[in-house]
């Protein structure tokens, strides 16, 4: 047998080499996986932190934003909401309860229902006031419901630890079992923009695409508790707690392996994931590590931010998070609830760490910065991320010259070398006050107490045009004229033809003058004590608006291709509308300035003594400030405003010490007449900057403004109906689209009613005819007591003269009978001694009828037509001058001084008829009617002749005073030869008695009279 030639078992040289290429081989995916750098904070964003002991909950495993902006948090002590300021637990709706308070997934749907998955307790619905639950009896399987989700046609899809399910109206459904999906560990559910199912159930992924009833195994395995998201590009990615973060599928469908292994970030263990506008990538690590932001560049992650607890996050184990309608991102984690905003200001890590930093801008609209080291940094948008080293080395590449200054000289940068130029003789040394570089070759200087100075094609030149008075403030109009503050208030512009002076004459007065811009027509001049404002030739206008202060030390402005005014001042950065601000030029009417502070980025405020502008806006965009914490930027090509109107929600009205709800249709107990109502705007990114206005319809004539309180008050509230509306404002100035509204009325009490009204309408016509009737008895018992005292004067006459004149007279008759009667009388002395006793007769007789009319009255109460016809009787005698006495109607009861008053006129008339017309007939007609009386006394003599009526004769003016007395109205037709008619007519109210009332007063006294 040949013998074996060269080594043994060739192979085993080779071995080294095999094993290396195996071990490489094994490594490559490893070695593909992306690991950007981690840096810790999160510079681009603002935190703010509700802490458990500030009221937020703990335990927060899921957040949701319904429709009108209102946070909703599921936690494992129950549901809460929240709208910026106050956390509120929501209570289950009367007559309802929740299953369970751990509470561990929340989803809202096309009708913003929302619904609540529970730990081991099924589903609830909770919407328009009424909860639903949802448990095994309807179709819902025992377990843990990690997530909801809803496909294009608005059907619901719940993933449960139990099974995959969807809900039909009424319950719960399970998938058919030719979907080809398992029934168990079902941990997350997914339709992304392309209709596409996405299932992870059985530590499997699981994918139906648009059309198939059936689910397709993908063949990628996931870990316990793995999530999926969409990027707005839409891909889909896979959070996976053992293998990291990576993507799983684009609009081509599902990523190749290789790919999928090459953009996988096995740092990123994530909990949840949530993508930005911006494309970046937020998670929540797991289990703890806090929260976490990757940057990337086209699909190349290239940096990667931590924020953990040390950072200010409530807790380094977080779950939730969610970005909501305006931009904000949330996390909730075990103790508390965090927002992070995205900041509009930033800060150059990176620039001059001089106390005193300043800006240029260049001929080349590029902007610079440096400090008292006079080494300039070159602030181009693409060095942004570059070191100081490298924005130096870019400066020193400058194409134009940079000017500079260092307090007393100036510096002029050049290729990178730097040139002091000193102020001349005598300003040498002196500190410089403003500073302008119109061009590379120019500049003006302020400097000294009288120095204003332009140096040009390396000469100095002193302006002799100018008062000897150093300026604190310089800058350039329209038409290239040198416009100049000074620290007395007054601003002068310089042309080629004169100096023009603004002072307080023309409206200018903001103090010492700190900062001047023309844009186009409109001329801006700032002062320590605020800013005023012209448009052309006009006179200047304060500048008003309802934030005090804000308006203050502004030290720097520029204005932006966009119309936007930029204000660096002592209260930030302020952004004005130059459309807005002309409208409030002409109309007088304040502006609604939007303010950049320390939640904004801003590192400081601006700088206040420099002697160059503090804000300068390059080329490219970026708005540069000098504050006194350094430097910062803004991109002006950004519009950094807040377009989503905010909702409004109306909460609790309290009255007295009651609150309740205020919903439509709400009725307040009577009585109540003072409100307090709450309410606030569902504006979630600065709700501290929210401002409001109100009105209650019926109270307010117009909008009331409210500023930034969230309660209106009301008292001295009548009985009603109201209508309560409110508007608010974001911290951009962008007003809700319509007010929200509530209506309620208030419950009047008994002594508002219509009724209590009416009712006191009767007492006081009650109390007047109460009180017309005592007056009326008070009147009526003086007028008796001065009938009883005319009556008892009248007796007392009576008896005097008949105790005396009567008595008297009957004596003397009685004397001169006598004498007649003597036997020494003569005849005719008889004869006339007896007609003159005959006539001392008649005259006593006469009296003595008199004294008994005075005695007891000429009337006494009798019956009026019985009373006439014995004045007749007595003074006509019988057979002579007939009498006709007619009576019409009913004779009612009579009150008895008219009654007197009218007997005694017809008295006087009767009489009148016999002694003086030689009647031969008298007729004597009394007429009772329901409205007057009528007396008529007629007689067929010789009638009155006009001379004599005229004059009062026969009694006939005695007659008219009484009927004028009785308000009655007193008639008199004669005629010679024809006879005489006297008409007496009487308003039957003050002749006759009023009939007795069926029923009076219980104070009122029967009527005696």
């Amino acid at each position: 047998m040949p013998a074996m030639r060269g080594r043994p078992f060739p192979f085993l040289h080779r071995l080294p080499t095999l094993l290396t290429c195996l071990l490489l081989w094994t490594a490559l995916p490893a070695l593909a996986v992306q690991r950007p750098p981690v840096s810790g904070g999160l510079p681009g964003y603002e935190h703010t932190a509700w802490r458990v002991g500030q009221g937020a909950p703990g335990d927060i495993w899921d957040i949701a934003q319904d429709r009108d902006g209102l946070l909703w948090l599921a936690t494992g002590s129950g549901l809460y909401r929240f709208d910026g300021r106050r956390f509120e637990r929501q209570a289950a709706p009367a007559g309802s309860h929740y299953p369970s308070t751990n509470m561990v997934t929340l989803a809202r749907d096309a009708d913003d229902a929302l619904w609540i998955g529970y730990f081991q307790a099924g589903i609830s619905q909770f919407a328009l006031g009424q909860l639903h639950n949802y448990g095994r009896d309807q179709g819902v399987p025992v377990g843990v419901v990690p997530h909801f989700s809803q496909d294009h046609e608005g059907r619901l899809w719940a993933a449960i630890n139990g099974g995959l399910r969807w809900f039909d109206g009424q319950r719960w459904q399970a998938p058919p079992a030719s979907a080809g999906l398992p029934e168990h560990r079902v941990q997350w559910a997914l339709h992304d923009s392309r209709h596409t199912f996405w299932v992870l159930a059985d530590l499997k992924i699981w994918m139906r695409t648009a059309g198939q009833t059936r689910f397709q195994d993908t063949g990628i395995e996931v870990s316990q508790m793995a999530t999926l998201v969409e990027s707005p590009q839409g891909e889909v990615w896979l959070a996976d707690r053992v293998r990291g973060t990576s993507p799983l599928a684009n609009a081509q469908g599902l990523l190749a392996e290789n790919e999928r292994e090459a953009r996988r970030l096995p740092d990123l263990v994530a909990t949840r994931l949530q993508f930005t506008t911006d494309g970046a990538l937020w998670a929540t690590m797991s289990p703890h590590g806090g929260v976490a932001r990757i940057i990337f560049e086209g699909t190349q992650a290239v940096r990667m931010e931590r924020f953990d607890s040390p950072h200010g996050l409530t807790a380094t184990s977080a779950v939730p998070i969610i970005a909501d309608r305006e931009g904000n991102l949330w996390v909730g984690t075990n103790l508390g609830l965090n927002r992070f905003r995205a900041r509009s200001v930033h800060t150059l890590a990176v620039g001059p760490s001089d106390p005193y930093r300043s800006l240029v801008r260049t001929r080349d609209g590029r902007v610079y910065g440096y400090g008292e080291d006079l080494k300039p940094y070159d602030l181009r948008r693409t060095l942004l991320d570059g070191s100081a080293a490298e924005l130096q080395a870019a400066a020193r590449q400058a194409p134009t010259p940079i000017w500079q200054f260092d307090w007393v000289n100036l510096a002029r940068t050049v290729e990178g070398r730097t040139t002091l130029i000193p102020l001349p003789a005598p300003f040498t040394g002196q500190p410089l006050h403003a500073l302008l570089f119109p061009d590379d070759t120019q500049a003006w200087v302020c400097t000294g107490e009288r120095g204003v100075l332009h140096y040009r094609e390396g000469q100095w030149q002193r302006e002799v045009r100018l008062p000897e008075q150093a300026c604190s403030s310089l800058a350039l109009d329209g038409h290239g004229q040198l416009l100049l503050g000074y620290a007395d208030g007054h601003l002068r512009r310089m042309g080629t033809t004169g100096v023009e002076t603004f002072g307080a004459t023309q409206g200018l007065s903001v103090g010492p003058v700190t900062a001047v811009l023309q844009r186009q027509d409109l001329l801006l001049v700032a002062g320590e004590a605020g800013l005023a404002a012209r448009v052309g030739e006009g006179r200047f206008v304060a500048v008003r608006t309802d934030m005090a202060g804000v308006l203050e030390g502004i030290t720097g402005m520029v204005a932006d291709a966009g119309g936007h005014l930029w204000l660096n001042g002592s209260r930030g950065l302020v952004r004005l509308e130059s459309s807005q601000l002309r409208r409030a030029l002409r109309t007088g009417s304040q502006v609604t300035p939007r303010l950049f502070d320390a939640v904004d980025g801003m590192p400081g405020i601006a700088l206040q003594s420099g002697p160059i502008s503090t804000a300068a806006l390059a080329d490219d965009g970026l708005l540069w400030l000098a504050t006194n914490q350094g430097l910062a930027w803004l991109d002006t090509t950004r519009s950094h405003v807040n377009t989503t109107p905010p909702s409004v929600r109306i909460g609790d009205v309290l009255y007295g010490s009651e609150r309740q709800l205020l919903h439509d249709g709400l009725r307040l107990p009577a009585g109540t007449s003072q409100l307090q109502i709450d309410y606030v705007a569902l504006s979630l990114a600065r709700p501290e900057r929210n401002r409001y206005r109100y009105r209650l319809s019926g109270v307010d004539d117009g909008w009331q403004d409210a500023g930034s309180s969230t309660r209106a008050y009301y008292t001295n509230l009548a009985p009603g109906s109201y209508r309560f509306d409110v508007e608010a404002a974001n911290e951009d100035g962008i007003w809700s689209t319509t007010p929200a509204s509530r209506s309620f009325r208030i419950a009047p009490t008994f002594m508002q009613t219509v009724w209590f009204k009416l009712l006191c309408t009767v007492a006081v016509l009650a109390l007047l005819v109460m009180a017309v009737r005592i007056r009326s008895g008070q009147l009526a018992a003086l007028f008796r007591a001065r009938l009883q005292e005319r009556n008892g004067e009248r007796e007392r006459i009576a008896r005097d003269l008949h105790d005396t004149l009567l008595q008297g007279s009957q004596g003397l008759i009685l004397r001169l009978h006598a004498i007649s009667q003597s036997a020494q009388t003569p005849e005719p002395v008889r004869s006339q001694l007896e007609a003159a006793m005959q006539l001392a007769e008649r005259n006593l007789a006469e009296g003595r009828e008199r004294v008994n009319a005075l005695r007891d009255g000429p009337f006494a109460g009798r019956d009026l037509a019985s009373a006439l016809a014995d004045v007749h009787a007595e003074y006509a005698g019988h057979g002579t001058n007939p009498l006709r006495l007619t009576v019409e109607g009913t004779t009612p009861p009579l009150q008895t001084d008219a009654a007197e008053e009218v007997f005694l006129i017809g008295r006087e008339a009767i009489r009148n008829a016999l002694r003086h017309a030689d009647a031969s007939a008298i007729e004597v007609e009394l007429s009772y009617g329901t409205r007057c009386f009528m007396l008529h006394v007629r007689d067929d003599g010789v009638g009155i002749t006009d001379e004599d009526a005229g004059h009062g004769h026969w009694g006939l003016q005695g007659m008219r005073e009484r009927a004028h007395r009785l308000g009655a109205e007193l008639q008199l037709w004669t005629r010679p030869g024809l006879g005489t008619e006297v008409a007496l007519a009487v308003p039957a109210r003050r002749l006759y008695h009023r009939r007795a009332s069926r029923w009076r007063w219980p104070w009122s006294r029967p009527n005696h009279d």
